[in-house]
């Protein structure tokens, strides 16, 4: 008579195969909500930034003033590139437009939501240097980018809080995303 040997897992195994499977879940789970934050950050910051270097471009090659217009009442729901400095609102026809699928993102304009349009004239200049917040949360922290428009109408990006200081005078980077998340 042959005899087999034993096939598969007991029980017992079977339990602490799993017990040390949700330890290592329970402990990657925070770090993964975290990239997914400043993914999040990430695409918005880019598109917020794109839509700014188009608004910008869009003014220098129609020799006129062109406007980045928040969408409806919040910046956070998006916005669109329209064309004259007396826009004020998005129109069926916009020159771009951009929505913000999460609702996960707040996006500030100078302090607040409803935070007003930023004009570029023909030089694609800007009179002051409007600010933008982008912040979210995630595993119990803080997920911030600021992205801020110098006079010249440059994009510049600090992670975290936007400076305290005068905006127009603040060093920052062409695209920083390192350390948005604390």
């Amino acid at each position: 008579m042959v005899v087999r040997g034993q096939r598969g897992l007991s029980l017992v195994e079977l339990l602490v195969g799993l017990v040390v499977l949700s330890v290592l879940v329970s402990v990657a789970a925070p770090s993964f909500s975290r990239i997914v934050a400043e993914q999040r950050l990430r695409q918005v910051g880019s598109e917020l930034r794109i839509s700014l270097a188009t608004a910008r471009s869009e003014a220098v090659k129609r020799n006129e003033s062109v406007s980045l217009i928040k969408q409806g009442s919040d910046w956070s729901t998006g916005w669109c590139i329209e064309a004259g400095s007396d826009a004020t609102s998005c129109t069926a026809q916009p020159i771009q437009q951009f929505n913000v699928a999460s609702d996960q993102i707040t996006v500030l304009k100078d302090g607040a939501v409803a935070g007003a349009k930023v004009n570029f004239n023909a030089w694609g200049r800007v009179t002051s240097c409007p600010e933008f917040l982008l912040s979210t949360t995630a595993a119990g922290s803080a997920c911030a980018l600021c992205l801020v428009v110098t006079t010249n109408g440059r994009v510049e990006s600090h992670t975290g809080s936007c400076p305290e200081a005068d905006a127009c005078s603040a060093e920052g980077s062409d695209m920083s995303w390192a350390g948005a998340c604390s």
